[in-house]
């Protein structure tokens, strides 16, 4: 059989016996989100302390204190008196920590050396390292081509606990999208090879990939049992430099207007999902590689496939009729060509209703916020009448440009926007436009006719 469904194990998981309990701590996790939304959550600099030890496979022994690390470093010196002392741990602070009394990120190295305290930021690292390195083999940052030490700078890391090497990878949360993983991969090991930029760079690039990967997966979660065209699917975005945002633009209906629709029914998804996915086969599916195994199977297979996806969905109404008004779903359409598929979509609806009607719309709303919460401090302004757009402003532009291009000294102006289409982003033609203008202004174009094909950006430090 191509694909069948261990409905005792969902009974059980789920709770079909007592009382219908959803998002099930299984084996099979998709993304790193609970029911108790915390407004203060993900400190990316912390997230990517954890994601870059994590790639190395490497641990810190203890968190970095900043006042044990500098005496560690004064301990190293002889000095002649107690005033050059005072002097010299003034210089060292000065030179090494910020306002905030953090360790500078001023060499690759020193990403190792964040201490990420809050539990939320270790799970979210956890979940980036599966779904974007996706078992890639180890690389450690030190190890990349990076210009010798200075003499404060070798004080410093001598001064520095010894890092852990740790052989066991952390395995909670299942890899859908290998594409925006062999993406990442490639960009990441890129920017590996640019010490200063990589330093600079890579929280931005590391928290890009999360909004790339969960915004590509709600997408396809959305298309359900349809096929997806192409692998990407590209959200559009404006550009900061633009003055006249208005809602008749391409990239105000299938910006975040679309984005943020199919986010919100992210935690009914995460529940059918795990229900389809309990099986014994052990492989793990996304609703398109369902649809085509369904497709492959033999008519007995498929009748029976279809009266358990029938039976547990009457178990599923029946056990939660007591708080539930079904009538309220009105007629879900049937929109595939296999009985099967459109049980499956209709369970899903099920799903989805019920949470919408009923005490547990808080714990389905607050699953979504964790992201929706990033998006609105990461990618999203408010544009007056026309309410909250998806903005990418001049430093992810320049940032994206850079990494596109890589060692090429220019790049065709067609090619450039091909290439942020693949990551995700989409622009329309007005935003094109001012994109083009800010280049013009800090001289990067070059312009071989007027035609589009003979537009180049070119590189730049």
């Amino acid at each position: 059989m191509n694909y069948y469904l261990n409905t005792e194990l969902i009974r059980e998981k789920f709770k079909f016996t007592s009382s219908i309990r959803h998002n099930p701590k299984t084996e099979l996790e998709f993304l790193p989100y609970n029911t108790k939304f915390k407004e203060r959550q993900y400190n990316f600099r912390e997230v990517v302390g954890e994601f870059i030890r994590l790639v190395g496979q490497k641990k810190l022994p203890e968190d970095v204190n900043s006042d044990d690390l500098v005496d560690r470093v004064l301990n190293t010196i002889d000095f002649e008196n107690m005033n050059q002392r005072s002097v010299f741990k003034q210089m060292i602070k000065t030179l090494f920590l910020d306002e905030h009394n953090q360790l500078y990120l001023f060499h690759p190295k020193t990403l190792y050396y964040i201490n990420t305290a809050e539990n939320e930021n270790k799970k979210l690292a956890i979940f980036l390292y599966n779904v974007l390195w996706n078992q890639e083999e180890p690389l450690a940052v030190e190890n990349i081509q990076e210009s010798s030490y200075d003499l404060m700078s070798d004080l410093l890391f001598k001064s520095l606990p010894e890092l852990c090497e740790i052989t066991e990878k952390p395995k909670n949360y299942e890899m859908l999208l290998p594409e925006i993983s062999k993406l990442f991969i490639q960009d990441f090991k890129w920017l590996l090879t640019k010490s200063d930029l990589f330093t600079l760079q890579v929280e931005k690039m590391v928290s890009y990939y999360y909004f790339f990967y969960v915004s590509q997966l709600s997408l396809r979660n959305e298309a359900m049992f349809t096929p997806f065209e192409k692998e990407i699917k590209p959200i559009y975005f404006t550009f900061e430099g633009e003055e006249k945002l208005s809602k008749t633009r391409v990239s105000y209906e299938y910006g975040w207007r679309k984005l943020e629709k199919t986010i919100n029914r992210t935690f009914s998804h995460v529940n059918f999902l795990k229900v389809l996915n309990l099986s014994n086969g052990g492989s793990i599916y996304t609703y398109q590689d369902i649809a085509c195994r369904i497709r492959n199977m033999p008519q007995e297979e498929l009748e029976i496939l279809d009266q358990q996806v029938f039976q547990l969905m009457e178990e599923y109404k029946n056990k939660l009729s007591g708080d539930i008004k079904w009538e309220l779903m009105g007629t879900v359409m049937r929109p595939y060509d296999i009985p099967v598929l459109n049980n499956m979509y209709l369970f899903f609806n099920m799903i989805d209703h019920q949470f919408n009607q009923t005490g547990r719309s808080k714990p389905y709303n607050d699953y979504k916020q964790w992201f929706v919460h990033f998006c609105q401090k990461s990618f999203l302004k408010s544009r007056g009448r026309s309410g909250k757009m998806l903005i990418l402003d001049t430093d992810y532009l320049l940032f994206f440009t850079k990494m596109i291009i890589q060692d090429m000294p220019k790049i065709r102006l067609k090619k450039l926007f091909e290439e942020f289409e693949a990551r995700g982003i989409i622009f329309d033609r007005d935003t094109q436009t001012a994109i083009v203008d800010y280049f013009e202004k800090l001289n990067l174009l070059e312009k071989k006719s007027d035609s589009g094909d003979a537009i180049y950006v070119k590189a730049f430090l």
